[in-house]
């Protein structure tokens, strides 16, 4: 019968993709390491890794077992974050992920602090706007401003963020300030692209009901930095996240517009699966991302 700890292990070479990576974490020999996979594929008596000079790969049997065996070892990693989330001492790793203009914004800052009161909490920060599978990826906890449609994930509202529509000065100057929704149309429009998906139409609220107007323009991208940099370059008028464009439009150099047909909120998630029931450290966590947020409500809401 094969040993749960040898199966881990194959788990750990896969991920790794090396012996001695897994040796050397490990604090093993190769020998040991390759001896274990040996047996284990004695075990149950089938080949599980091609192996050659450059790198491993996997047979079918080696594929289903990995796909099978890195939930198992998921869940040891759990059960063992959970008992060291226990006492005074809060220890264990957490893997979070944040989106890059929340990250930027505050919670780097928030987090690197977090690690600062908690120094046996260890932390893997990942900054994309990917929204990735937490449960197939090995994350305990995402940040998301989004729409939430996965049911398999529980999700715990840290802060609402306000959306504004904003152009500088000088744009306005040359072509005029829009007093309505639909002039917008007339207007060279700033183009956030997210996951493929062109953001041209726009969330209004005309006579007390939405309404969702198409807008255009020249400028599109997938990253709402370059949206607030066009938009300081006096490209067009942009629509933005309130805590993204705070500064500038407090300073003047951005100015808000069509402000009571704007009521576009989105709320900031603390995320993780449903199997997962969160620990000690990860509920300290998720309250400390929370309190760093409300401290700067005045950019959020």
């Amino acid at each position: 019968m094969a040993k749960a700890d040898d199966i881990i292990l194959f788990v750990l070479v896969v991920d790794e993709g090396s012996f001695s990576k897994v040796a050397e974490k490990l604090a093993l020999t190769n020998s040991v390491v390759s001896k274990r996979i040996a047996r284990l594929e004695e075990n149950l008596n089938a080949q599980l890794l091609y192996r050659t000079t450059r790198k491993l790969s996997l047979t079918d049997a080696g594929r289903t077992l990995y796909n099978k065996a890195k939930i198992a070892k998921f869940a040891f990693q759990e059960a063992e974050n959970a008992v060291n989330g226990y006492g005074d001492n809060m220890k264990g790793h957490i893997r979070i992920t944040v989106p890059v203009v929340s990250a930027n914004l505050i919670l780097s800052a928030s987090i690197a602090e977090f690690c600062k009161i908690h120094p046996e909490i260890s932390v893997e920060l990942q900054i994309t706007n990917r929204i990735v599978d937490l449960i197939e990826e090995g994350y305990d906890l995402a940040i998301r401003t989004a729409e939430l449609e996965d049911s398999s994930l529980i999700a715990r509202r840290l802060i609402d963020s306000q959306w504004v529509i904003c152009a500088t000065s000088n744009y306005l100057k040359q072509h005029g300030t829009p007093q309505t929704p639909e002039q917008l149309q007339n207007h060279e429009c700033l183009i956030y692209k997210f996951d493929n998906t062109s953001n041209d139409i726009w969330p209004l609220y005309i006579d007390g009901t939405e309404q969702l107007l198409p807008v255009h323009g020249r400028f599109h991208s997938n990253h709402l930095s370059a949206i607030k940099q066009a938009t300081l370059s006096d490209l067009g008028i942009a629509f933005l996240p309130q805590a993204l464009v705070y500064n500038e439009l407090q300073q003047n150099t951005l100015t808000q517009i069509l402000q009571r047909f704007t009521r576009k909120r989105m709320g900031m998630y603390a995320v993780y699966p449903k199997a997962k029931q969160p620990d000690q450290k990860l509920k300290l966590l998720v309250a400390h991302l929370r309190e760093s947020l409300h401290q700067k409500q005045a950019y959020y809401c």
